[in-house]
C-alpha cells in the first residue's frame, strides 16, 4: 500500500504508472501477465489499454493484440458477458474471478471461450479501481493453467489495495490534463462497418487514432483502437436508448485528451457506426479536468462561480449555503488544485477554452442559477 501510494504522489503518466505497478502487484498476487486499462469515470467506458505485459510475456503478439482488443470490447459492451469492468464498477467489492463470477463454469463466459482459452490464459482475476464512486480504471490479471486459479486471498489482497491505485491513476490522467500537445485542431471522423470494419476515415482522424493505441501493438493505420471500439460498441448496445452525454467519451493520449463522438447514422438496429474525434474542448473534459483534482460537485459549482467573480456572500445565496460553508468549500478547492487565491484558480484551471464549458456542466441544483457578468 505505501509503495502504490508513493507512486500516486509521483504523478506519472499512465504508461510509466501500470509499468511500476504491474511488478509490485506481482510480489503480493501471483500472475502470468497484467492489462491496465483507463476508464471514463462518468460512463466506465474504456479509453485506453496498456497490453505490453500481455505481449512481452507471450500471451499475445504484437499482431494479435489489436483483434484480442476487439474481442474484449466486444464482451464489455456489445454483448451480456460476466466480470465485466462496468459491473465491477458498480459494485460494493469490484473484485471478482471469472470463475467465482461464474460459479465455476467459465465456459459460460464468451469473453472466456473465444480469448482467454484460445490464448491459454484460463484463469481471470479483475478489478475496477473506483474512487468516491468514479472508475478510473480496470485490470485484467491472467494466469494459465500451470499457475493455477485464483484464491479468495487473492481477491481480497487486491480489494484492499483498490483505492489506492484508483487515487495514483487518477493522479496520472491530472498529469495528462495538464499536458498540452501540438495535435490537429480540426476535427475527424471514422465510421465502422456492423463487423467494425473501417467504412471512411477523413485525413485529421490519423493521428489521433495514432496517439490513442498502444505501443507495444501492432496496428494498421486506419484500425481502430480499443477506446474506438468500446465507444462503437457500447452506442450499438445502447440503440436509441444512448444520450449525447452517454455517447462520448475523453481520452487521455500522448498528444494531449481527445474526445470521441459516437453516433448511429442509420439508426439503431443496423450496425454502423459514425465516431467523431477532436483535441478535447468539450464540456466533459472541463468537468474532468476538476474531477482529476478531487475536487466535488459541490466544490465545482462553488469553483465556477469564483471564476465569474462571484463574493463568498453571493456564493452563498445562489447556492442556498451559509457563508461558513462556502468558507469551507473554498479552503477545501485551493488546497485540492493546489492554489492559494481566486486569481490563480482561474489562472490554473478556468482557462478561456474551458470556462464556458464547465458553466454548461455545472448546473445549480438549488433555486440559484448563474448569470453573465461583465
Amino acid at each position: 500500500m505505501d509503495e502504490i501510494d508513493a507512486l500516486a504522489a509521483r504523478g506519472l503518466p499512465r504508461a510509466d504508472l501500470f509499468r511500476e505497478l504491474a511488478p509490485r502487484l506481482r510480489k503480493v498476487i501471483d500472475s502470468d501477465a497484467t492489462c491496465w486499462h483507463t476508464l471514463d469515470p462518468y460512463t466506465r467506458l474504456m479509453t485506453s489499454d496498456s497490453p505490453d505485459e500481455l505481449i512481452e510475456r507471450g500471451v499475445f503478439t504484437a499482431e494479435s493484440a489489436p483483434a484480442a482488443g476487439e474481442l474484449m470490447a466486444r464482451s464489455e459492451y456489445l454483448i451480456e458477458d460476466f466480470n465485466t469492468f462496468a459491473s465491477l464498477a458498480g459494485r460494493r467489492v469490484p473484485v471478482s474471478s471469472l470463475a467465482h463470477s461464474t460459479r465455476g463454469r467459465p465456459e459460460r463466459s464468451t469473453r472466456y471461450r473465444e480469448l482467454l482459452l484460445p490464448a491459454g490464459i484460463p484463469h481471470e482475476l479483475r478489478a475496477a479501481f473506483v474512487l468516491r464512486g468514479r472508475a478510473w480504471g480496470a485490470v485484467h490479471i491472467a494466469r494459465r493453467e500451470s499457475s493455477g486459479p485464483f484464491s479468495d486471498r487473492d481477491v481480497k489482497t487486491l480489494t484492499r489495495v483498490t483505492t489506492a491505485i484508483a487515487q495514483a491513476i487518477r493522479g496520472s490522467l491530472r498529469f495528462d490534463a495538464a499536458r498540452r500537445g501540438a495535435h490537429p485542431e480540426a476535427p475527424g471522423m471514422l465510421v465502422l462497418g456492423a463487423g467494425n470494419e473501417v467504412e471512411l476515415l477523413t485525413p485529421p482522424a490519423y493521428e489521433l487514432l495514432a496517439a490513442m493505441r498502444s505501443e507495444a501493438a501492432v496496428y494498421e493505420p486506419a484500425a481502430p483502437p480499443p477506446a474506438v471500439l468500446a465507444l462503437a460498441s457500447f452506442a450499438r448496445a445502447a440503440g436509441g436508448r444512448a444520450t449525447p452525454e452517454s455517447s462520448q467519451v475523453t481520452v487521455p493520449t500522448a498528444l494531449g485528451w481527445v474526445a470521441l463522438h459516437a453516433s448511429l447514422p442509420d439508426g439503431p438496429g443496423a450496425g454502423r457506426v459514425a465516431v467523431v474525434m477532436e483535441p478535447a474542448k468539450g464540456p466533459q473534459s472541463a468537468t474532468l479536468r476538476l474531477e482529476v483534482e478531487g475536487v466535488t460537485a459541490r466544490e465545482r459549482e462553488v469553483a465556477t462561480l469564483l471564476a465569474r467573480g462571484y463574493t463568498n456572500e453571493e456564493i452563498a445565496e445562489a447556492l442556498v449555503l451559509s457563508p461558513h460553508t462556502v468558507q469551507d468549500h473554498i479552503k477545501s478547492l485551493y488546497s485540492k488544485v493546489g492554489v492559494g487565491s481566486r486569481q490563480e484558480l482561474v489562472a490554473q484551471v478556468f482557462l478561456d477554452e474551458y470556462m464556458p464549458e464547465v458553466v454548461q456542466q455545472t448546473p445549480i441544483t438549488s433555486r440559484g442559477r448563474f448569470e453573465r457578468r461583465g
